[in-house]
C-alpha cells in the first residue's frame, strides 16, 4: 500500500527525494549550528577565563606597584614620591573596575545559572580584595603621617601581603581552572562533532542507498530499457516491447512506447505485405505480358501461314477452272460430255472457292461486330434434320453414316436459325473431315437442366492433349499446321463466337465418345432454355 501510494507518480517520487536532501541538509545545517554554537560558547568561556586571569595578573601587578610606591614614598616623601602613589593607587583601582566591569558582562552573557553562580561569587571575592586594597591605601596614608612612616608601611605592607595574596591566588586558580575546564570541553566537542558527524554522513549515506534501492533503481534500470528498445527499434527490431512495471508517469511512457513499437510493426507488416504484393503483380502482369507476347508470335505466326494457305486455297482451284477452260478450248468443236465434265470440275471448285470466300467473310464481320442474329423460335429436331440434309452428300462421299437423335420432338431454342445451321454444318464437315471411312458422325440433343445441349460425336483420330486449349483460337491449325484437310483454322473460332453471341457454351473433348480402342471427338454446345411464355406453339 506504501508503494501503490507513495511511489505511484514520479512527481511524488520527485518531491520525497528533494524533502530527504532539504531534511538531510537542514539537519546537517542544525548540527554544525548546534555545533558551532557550543563550540562558540566555550571558546567564549575560555577566553574569557583567560581576560579575567590577565586582568587579575594586571590587579596582582598594579598592587605591587602601589606596595612598591609606598616604601619608597616612605623612605623618600617627596611631592613627585606622592604623586607617583596616587597614579598607582588609581591603576590599582582601575584594574579593579576592569575586572569587575568583566564579571558584570561575563554574568550578562552567560545564560547558564552555574556560570552566573560561579560568576558573582567571584566577584564577590574581588570585591574583597579591592576592600582590603582600600584598606591598605587608608592605612598606608596613616603610616605615611606618624613619625617613622617606613616601618609602618612595612608593617601595613605585611599585613596587607598575610590577608591578600591567599584570595588572590585562589582566584587566579580558579580562573585557570576555569580556562583548563573550558579548554577539555572544547576538545570533547570536537571529539563528539567529529564522532556524531561520521555517524551523520554515515546514516545519509545509509539513507541515499535505501532511497537509491527503493525509488532510483527501478527509474534508472527502466530509462535503461527504454534506451535499449529505442536502440533496437533504431536498428529495425520493430517486434521490441518493454515490460510495463508501476502507475507512473514513465510507465505510461513506456506503454505509449509499446504502443508506438506496435503500430510500427504494424506499418512494418503492412508495407512488407504491400511490397509482396505489388511484386507478385509485376510477376503477375510480367507473366500475362510475356504470354501475351507468346500469343501475339503465335498469331503472328498462324496469320503468316493463314495466308499462305489463303493463297494456296484461292491459287489452287483458279488453277484447276483456268486449266479446264483451256483443255476445254483447245478443240475447235469441243464434244458435250467434254463440256459437261470441265464445266463439273469448274462448279465443284467454284463451290469450292465461293465457301472460303464465305468463311473469310463471316470470320471479319465476326470481328467487326457487323453481324446481327434474327433470333427466333424454332424446334431443334428440325435444325437436325435440315443439317443432316445438307450434309448427307458430304458424309457419303466420305463414306461415313450422319444420325441424329432428340428425344424430345418439343425441345426448341431461341436463337437465329441460319447462323446455328451454318455452325452446325461446319462442326459435322470437322467430323466428316477427320473420321475414317465406314464410321458414323452422331448429332444428338437433349435438355440437361435450364440448358439444350447438341452434341456432334465422331470416332475419328481426336485431338492431341496439348493443342485441345487452342481450337478455338483463330487461324490455328494445329501445332504444325500441316494436317491434310484442316482448313483455315477459322470454323471453330467462328462456331464459338456464335455460341457465344447467343449466351451459349461450346466445349470439346477429345477421345469422348467411340467404342473400345477408339478415339473421337466429341463438341457439345450448350443453348439457354427459351423463357416460359415462348410456347411450343409459338415455334411451331
Amino acid at each position: 500500500m506504501f508503494g501503490r501510494g507513495l511511489f505511484a507518480s514520479l512527481r511524488a517520487r520527485m518531491a520525497l527525494l528533494l524533502s530527504v536532501a532539504v531534511l538531510v541538509t537542514a539537519a546537517s545545517t542544525a548540527a554544525l549550528v548546534l555545533a558551532l554554537g557550543a563550540a562558540n560558547t566555550q571558546l567564549d568561556r575560555l577566553v574569557s577565563a583567560q581576560h579575567r586571569l590577565e586582568l587579575l595578573s594586571v590587579i596582582s601587578g598594579r598592587i605591587g606597584d602601589y606596595a612598591l610606591m609606598a616604601l619608597q614614598t616612605a623612605q623618600q616623601p617627596s611631592a613627585r614620591t606622592y604623586e607617583s602613589l596616587v597614579a598607582a593607587r588609581q591603576a590599582a583601582l582601575t584594574a579593579f573596575e576592569r575586572f569587575e566591569s568583566t564579571l558584570s558582562d561575563d554574568v550578562l552573557r552567560f545564560q547558564d545559572e552555574e556560570q552566573r553562580t560561579l560568576m558573582a561569587a567571584r566577584s564577590r571575592t574581588v570585591a574583597r580584595l579591592k576592600a582590603q586594597f582600600e584598606v591598605l591605601d587608608r592605612q598606608v596614608a596613616g603610616a605615611l603621617a606618624n613619625p617613622e612612616p617606613a616601618t609602618g608601611v612595612r608593617v601595613v605592607l605585611d599585613v596587607f601581603a598575610a590577608g591578600f595574596g591567599g584570595p588572590l591566588s585562589q582566584s587566579m586558580e580558579e580562573e585557570r581552572t576555569a580556562a583548563h575546564n573550558a579548554q577539555v570541553e572544547v576538545r570533547q566537542l570536537r571529539d563528539r562533532t567529529i564522532r556524531w558527524g561520521l555517524i551523520g554522513v554515515a546514516l545519509a549515506c545509509l539513507v541515499a542507498v535505501l532511497l537509491y534501492h527503493r525509488l532510483g533503481r527501478s527509474l534508472v534500470n527502466r530509462v535503461a530499457d527504454v534506451a535499449a528498445a529505442a536502440a533496437a527499434i533504431a536498428r529495425g527490431r520493430s517486434d521490441t516491447r518493454i515490460a510495463v512495471t508501476g502507475h507512473d508517469e514513465l510507465s505510461l511512457a513506456m506503454a505509449r512506447f509499446n504502443r508506438m513499437a506496435a503500430h510500427l510493426a504494424r506499418r512494418e507488416q503492412r508495407l512488407v505485405a504491400a511490397q509482396k504484393h505489388l511484386q507478385e503483380t509485376v510477376d503477375a502482369r510480367t507473366a500475362e505480358l510475356r504470354a501475351a507476347n507468346t500469343r501475339l508470335e503465335n498469331v503472328d505466326l498462324a496469320r503468316r501461314r493463314f495466308f499462305t494457305d489463303v493463297s494456296h486455297e484461292l491459287r489452287t482451284p483458279l488453277t484447276v477452272i483456268l486449266g479446264e477452260v483451256e483443255i476445254t478450248l483447245r478443240p475447235a468443236q469441243p464434244r458435250e460430255e467434254d463440256l459437261k465434265a470441265a464445266l463439273l470440275v469448274i462448279q465443284s471448285r467454284a463451290r469450292r472457292l465461293h465457301r472460303r470466300v464465305e468463311d473469310l467473310l463471316r470470320i471479319a464481320r465476326s470481328e467487326s461486330g457487323q453481324i446481327e442474329l434474327d433470333r427466333s423460335l424454332f424446334l431443334v429436331d428440325e435444325l437436325l434434320v435440315d443439317v443432316r440434309e445438307s450434309m448427307l452428300p458430304v458424309a457419303r462421299a466420305a463414306g461415313l453414316a450422319l444420325e441424329i437423335a432428340c428425344p424430345s420432338e418439343s425441345l426448341a431454342v431461341d436463337a437465329d436459325r441460319d447462323w446455328l445451321r451454318q455452325t452446325f454444318d461446319g462442326l459435322v464437315a470437322n467430323a466428316v473431315r477427320h473420321s475414317p471411312p465406314g464410321e458414323t458422325v452422331h448429332l444428338e440433343a437433349a435438355r440437361e437442366g435450364d440448358e439444350v445441349v447438341i452434341r456432334v460425336r465422331d470416332h475419328g483420330t481426336g485431338i492431341p492433349s496439348d493443342e485441345l486449349p487452342h481450337v478455338f483460337e483463330r487461324f490455328w491449325r494445329g501445332a504444325t499446321g500441316t494436317r491434310e484437310g484442316t482448313g483455315f483454322g477459322i470454323g471453330l473460332a467462328l462456331a464459338k463466337w456464335i455460341v457465344d453471341r447467343h449466351g451459349g457454351r461450346i466445349e470439346i473433348e477429345s477421345g469422348a465418345g467411340g467404342g473400345e480402342g477408339k478415339g473421337g471427338t466429341c463438341v457439345t454446345v450448350r443453348l439457354p432454355v427459351p423463357v416460359p411464355d415462348m410456347t411450343l406453339e409459338a415455334a411451331q
